[in-house]
């Protein structure tokens, strides 16, 4: 048998240059496509499963950016203690970043400098405090700071 190396190079190439879209969000909890030929990015399936709303920060009643409490979230998108997470965040009216740790290896080097020893997800970071997991006592207690 014959294989032809620039017909097999030609296959390859085909299948392989459409999966190269990526999807990462930055400090500012914005959305960013990376490969894709979308004019419309929220055209998209969320591969998180998280709602789209959540990846963007919200201000409750236009308060002023600087008293919004800051809340920073490493997530997956398969954590159910992540989604509870952002519910409760959501349902308080609390602006947050989300960070996919799985998705974004930026994000995952900022959570393991932020607690070295604990390897689950969430993290949460309020108000410069490290929450390990989802505690609706122990968020609102940082939230209250």
């Amino acid at each position: 048998m014959i294989i032809n190396q620039p017909l097999i190079l030609l296959f390859v190439l085909t299948f392989a240059l459409p999966a190269q879209a990526s999807i990462w969000f930055d400090a500012d909890g914005n959305t960013h496509y990376i490969g894709s030929e979308t004019d419309n990015p929220a055209s998209l399936e969320n591969p998180t499963g998280l709602e789209a709303k959540s990846l963007q920060p919200t201000f409750p009643n236009n308060k002023n950016k600087a008293a919004a409490p800051q809340v920073d979230l490493y997530v997956t998108n398969w954590c159910p203690y992540c989604k509870k997470a952002i519910t409760f965040l959501q349902k308080n009216n609390i602006a947050f970043n989300t960070y996919d740790i799985e998705q974004d290896i930026d994000a995952a080097t900022r959570k393991k400098t932020l607690d070295p020893g604990y390897s689950g997800i969430p993290l949460a970071v309020i108000n410069g405090a490290v929450i390990r997991g989802f505690s609706d006592a122990a968020y609102q207690q940082a939230l209250a700071k």
